[in-house]
């Protein structure tokens, strides 16, 4: 079973760099597997379940890698983290086949936002970026800065052809979140 998703998923993201989602069928799906629709259908309703699931998996993914310092260091400050422990954009490298279809995928009603909401949710329920003495600061905005941000570096990244390595983007990622340690929208120093 796990199999057979594994190889419908891959047919959709070969299909995807041939032509458009909407113009490739669950047909050209089971085709480009080498199955047929009743085993499409035993696993999916229609093509949009599968690319729910391939954006679900990818998302969940990401965010699973997002973690790996955090988890590693007993959930630190942003500002704490080494170059060395981010392994998100090892983990888009892994998966660039899903990630260099991003442009394709953004056609897709809601994609953009089941990564964003990942995030966003990673830094409210994971990631203290707020402590109680931070009078004034809105914790949601704060989140939806950081957010933003780390995605909107992300989507830079993977717009530009995976250009820089993924060591690059890391050492960058650390130097742009400790440039303006959280401390220094609170208190004005830099």
């Amino acid at each position: 079973m796990r199999r057979t998703k594994k190889l419908l998923k891959y047919a959709l993201l070969e299909l995807m760099y041939k032509k458009s989602y909407e113009q490739i069928t669950v047909t050209d799906i089971v085709e480009h597997a080498d199955y047929n629709r009743a085993t499409f259908y035993r696993h999916y309703n229609q093509k949009s379940d599968l690319v729910k699931e391939i954006i679900t998996d990818q998302a969940s993914g990401l965010i699973q890698a997002f973690k790996v310092p955090y988890k590693k260091n007993n959930y630190i400050h942003l500002n704490d983290l080494a170059p060395s422990e981010i392994v998100i954009f090892n983990y888009i490298i892994e998966n660039k086949r899903f990630y260099a279809l991003w442009r394709e995928f953004e056609a897709i009603p809601g994609f953009y936002e089941v990564f964003l909401q990942s995030i966003t949710q990673f830094f409210e329920h994971d990631i203290n970026l707020i402590t109680p003495y931070r009078d004034g600061l809105d914790n949601n905005m704060y989140t939806s800065f950081y957010a933003y941000g780390i995605l909107g570096i992300i989507l830079d990244w993977i717009k530009n052809d995976f250009e820089q390595s993924p060591d690059y983007m890391a050492k960058q990622l650390c130097k742009i979140i400790n440039y303006y340690p959280a401390e220094s929208f609170i208190t004005g120093n830099s």
